[in-house]
């Protein structure tokens, strides 16, 4: 059976077997995505994803993005993080701007005094309000129907509010260079980054694809990293960690400088 997109149903293909599931590229949109029904098990979201797992990335959470963020925020306007965590944004929000009022949706339980949490799937819960600015941050990627969260997410926005997603950028150098790795039999750093751990992996044209066809009007695109810290890499040993940063920094600092880093978000107008 036809493999297509769930972006622009163009026709997809193969791009790489991987331990985890099928990966297939667009040639239409160059959205990458993995195949579902080739998949050995999808990633759960309990206590080990945020203690464990990604440890690192939750200590070490990306303060400077939380800012960028909050600066699309009017003076006493809502906000809903979609997707919210541990609640790391919404948290930061509350400390710097206390003017916001503060809403979460996720599947982890979250309790704050000051902050309203709602558990669940966004797509499925009854929610009648509509907030001045809808976030998304590292989320989208592990969403399955990428499309109908896009849309959910530029209905919950007020009229000419704000939607903001970011994600992992696929056409990144890191990207590049793990699918250039696997190329030459090394394939740890493509394993990891097409793991399970995302169903979806957006380039800026796919991306751009999918939130303008949600009804969205990109106003920026912003394309920056995550902290090296917050990086979690396969290594225990403290001198084999301190070299792979030490990488991981360099191959930042080139995304940066090429305008193809890890991390892109976007800023739409609704």
């Amino acid at each position: 059976m036809p493999i297509t997109c769930p972006i622009c149903r163009a026709s997809a293909s193969l791009l790489a077997k991987h331990p985890d599931a099928d990966i297939y590229r667009c040639k239409s949109c160059t959205h990458a995505f993995s195949d579902i029904a080739s998949m050995s098990g999808q990633e759960e979201y309990g206590a080990d994803y945020f203690d464990d797992t990604h440890r690192r990335w939750f200590e070490h959470p990306n303060t400077q993005l939380f800012d960028r963020v909050a600066a699309y925020i009017p003076q006493g306007g809502s906000v809903l993080d979609v997707g919210c965590g541990r609640g790391d944004f919404l948290r930061h929000l509350h400390r710097t701007r206390p003017d916001i009022q503060l809403t979460g949706i996720d599947f982890s339980p979250n309790q704050h005094e000051s902050i309203r949490f709602m558990r669940g799937d966004v797509i499925d819960l009854d929610i009648q309000e509509r907030f001045d600015v809808v976030v998304s941050l590292s989320v989208i990627e592990h969403v399955a129907d990428c499309v109908a969260f896009a849309h959910r997410m530029a209905e919950l926005t007020k009229q000419g509010g704000s939607t903001i997603v970011n994600t992992p950028n696929e056409a990144s150098i890191l990207y590049g260079l793990g699918r250039a790795g696997r190329s030459f039999g090394v394939p740890l750093a493509f394993n990891r980054l097409y793991s399970r751990h995302h169903l979806h992996h957006f380039t800026p044209k796919s991306l751009r694809r999918l939130l303008e066809s949600s009804g969205l009007t990109v106003s920026k695109h912003i394309m920056h990293n995550a902290p090296v810290n917050a990086m979690d890499l396969p290594v225990r040993n403290p001198v084999a960690d301190a070299v792979l940063r030490a990488g991981v920094w360099a191959v930042f600092a080139a995304g940066s400088i090429t305008s193809k880093t890890y991390l892109q978000t976007v800023v739409c107008s609704a």
